[in-house]
């Protein structure tokens, strides 16, 4: 095996201790929803109701960080049977809150539940009062959380730099949560190889389904 320095040897296993933070992070959370199921299944219900009709959708918002993972969770989603978009808050209210339906589902995302773009957006689809507001973020104990129909609670012991606290865990956490409802809701459609063969004929994935149907 070739030899590193110390100093890299130091450095390589700091990125070990990141991903092990991360990993038990997960783990912490998928423990928590194996004690208590019923906290998860308000927000499962009604993600899965508002696709039920052919045009019902869930708009994925947020800024900063977390509109960067509404949009991969958006493209996850639409990939795999479940229409979904990403929608910047800020934007929002410059006139794209006009591609949000009745009977769709925000499903707003701010970790600390304090974003006011975010709140704001909630704010005005609960004055609509014909779409649904599922939350996720650390605690519905939140502005955020008070505006929600349901939770999806990510609550993290801490990010991987703790002296200036960027999203590392909590957004890591945020996504693989979204991810596993994705395919949760595209196993209750009963999504399959045909469907996402469909979906996705380009690229490696595209020729790999091809080759195989």
């Amino acid at each position: 095996m070739p030899t590193i320095s110390e100093e890299s040897n130091e450095e390589i296993m700091r990125i070990a201790e990141s991903l092990d933070t991360i990993s038990k992070a997960i783990k912490k959370q998928a423990d928590k929803l194996r004690d208590d199921p019923t906290r998860l299944e308000p927000a499962l219900n009604i993600l899965h109701k508002a696709t039920l009709t052919p045009k019902g959708k869930i708009i994925i918002t947020g800024v900063g960080k977390s509109y960067l993972i509404s949009q991969k969770l958006a493209a996850t989603m639409t990939s795999i049977g479940t229409r979904a978009i990403s929608l910047h808050a800020t934007e929002a209210v410059h006139g794209d809150l006009g591609i949000i339906d009745k009977g769709d589902c925000l499903l707003a995302l701010s970790y600390s539940g304090e974003t006011q773009e975010v709140i704001r957006v909630c704010e005005i689809i609960r004055e609509w009062g014909d779409c649904w507001v599922v939350g996720m973020g650390k605690s519905i104990e939140s502005p955020l959380g008070a505006m929600c129909d349901a939770w999806i609670e990510c609550l993290v012991d801490e990010e991987l730099s703790s002296n200036v606290c960027a999203p590392t865990t909590s957004s890591s956490l945020m996504l693989a949560m979204g991810d596993a409802i994705a395919v949760l809701l595209m196993q209750k459609r009963r999504f399959g190889p045909l469907d996402f063969a469909r979906n996705h004929p380009g690229g490696f994935l595209g020729k790999q389904f091809q080759k195989s149907l």
